[in-house]
């Protein structure tokens, strides 16, 4: 068994601000946007898919780095930091909205070799 002795001298308390000017400001106000609390984003840092749903890395303003996070699409109400986002990553990942088929002109191609019946060109067998 070790036992440690300590003189009296050594044990005082710790200065309140051991390193002068490293206290973090407390956070910023809550802005209340259509009666709900919200933070304010300062810039959308990346985009991603997770489980088939779009995320956006956002930097909150007033927060330093570590307080970035992952938020899906539909929580982040800054649609011109979005805008801004993608004009500079132009190939991040984003929403593909479905297409209404019936929107889309098609042609009929009579004739053609492989659109008779079963792909087959016509006068050729299986």
């Amino acid at each position: 068994m070790l036992i440690t002795i300590f003189n009296v001298v050594k044990l005082s308390l710790a200065p309140l601000d051991p390193i002068p000017g490293r206290w973090t400001s407390p956070p910023p106000l809550l802005e209340i946007v259509d009666g709900e609390e919200e933070w304010v984003v300062e810039e959308i840092l990346d985009s991603r898919m997770v489980n088939r749903r779009l995320c956006y890395l956002v930097k909150w303003e007033g927060f330093g780095v570590e307080h970035n996070s992952w938020e899906p699409w539909d929580n982040v109400h800054a649609p011109e930091l979005v805008v801004d986002f993608y004009r500079r990553h132009p190939g991040a990942a984003c929403h593909i909205y479905a297409v209404d088929f019936r929107s889309i002109p098609f042609h009929s191609v009579s004739g053609h070799p492989l659109l008779a019946p079963g792909g087959v060109s016509p006068g050729k067998t299986h």
